[in-house]
């Protein structure tokens, strides 16, 4: 199991960073923080925002140049959730301990100036690229007071996957990160069965969700586009101001306001958030 100190930002691809970190503002108070631009080693520059609420931060990335690994990720998917970043306690003992456990640190270890990094790749994490970074040195001390944006945002919940087989990748997320299981269930008339599960360090939770029948909006999200990140979900002070504050910015909340056995709850489309489906719930 890797030493996993906690999860530091959740990271999307987009083809102006600027633009997008302003949207997410406006939409759901992510708060602008720095950002940077592309170094000599570097393909790609961007920003990172404080999420209100539960402590981590949303980057957003984007191609300094045509042959970008971000440009390459834009042209085969749109923009949209690119990779999670864990911070970890050492990190030549994470990519020891990801090879004892059968898996390839991608990339080896790096130093990229601020960071020592290396990766898991999605080929082998079941859908998603995971960073594994420690710091040269401790984050500068700044404001991160983030607001809620016109939406009421309170915190973000949890970030959630699709993937064929369920029952696969909560072992390994179980195994790798060492993720403890909080609760199952399925929907039969969505056609779909999910989990919850505690991120070590964390304030924010893990989903997996996987179909149950071919016609599943699961199974065409996993089809359309592979298994990977498929939402976030986030909860609001209420649904009802939420929805009427998108519909004043122009934003048809997609699917309405929903009422079900979870909770009452809308969704902004990826359209309208820049490439993110964004649950957004009320408790």
């Amino acid at each position: 199991m890797l030493p996993i100190k906690r999860l530091d930002h959740i990271s999307m691809a987009a083809p102006d960073f600027r633009a997008q970190a302003a949207k997410l503002e406006r939409l759901l108070g992510f708060k602008y923080l720095h950002d940077w631009e592309a170094g000599p080693n570097q393909d790609f520059e961007g920003c990172v925002a404080q999420v209100r609420g539960t402590e981590i931060e949303f980057e957003v990335i984007a191609p300094a140049r045509p042959d970008s690994f971000v440009q390459k990720f834009l042209e085969q998917n749109g923009p949209g959730l690119h990779h999670i970043t864990m911070e970890v306690e050492d990190i030549h003992a994470a990519a020891a301990e990801l090879e004892r456990l059968g898996l390839t640190p991608f990339g080896g270890v790096q130093d990229d100036g601020s960071w020592y990094v290396t990766y898991i790749h999605p080929k082998e994490s079941g859908g998603i690229l995971w960073q594994l970074f420690v710091a040269h040195r401790p984050a500068p001390e700044v404001d991160r007071t983030a607001g809620g944006g016109i939406v009421g945002l309170e915190r973000m919940d949890h970030v959630s996957m699709a993937v064929p087989d369920l029952e696969r990748q909560v072992a390994w997320q179980q195994r790798v990160f060492g993720m403890e299981l909080l609760t199952q269930w399925e929907d039969e008339q969505l056609g779909y069965r999910g989990a919850e599960l505690s991120i070590p360090g964390s304030l924010l939770k893990f989903e997996i969700i996987a179909p149950t029948r071919p016609e599943s909006f699961v199974q065409r999200f996993i089809e359309q586009r592979r298994p990977g990140m498929h939402h976030i979900t986030c909860e609001v002070a209420s649904v009802d101001r939420a929805v009427e504050a998108l519909r004043a910015e122009g934003i048809e909340p997609w699917g309405g306001i929903i009422e079900n056995d979870w909770k009452r709850h809308t969704f902004i489309h990826p359209r309208d958030s820049g490439g993110v489906l964004f649950q957004l719930f009320e408790e």
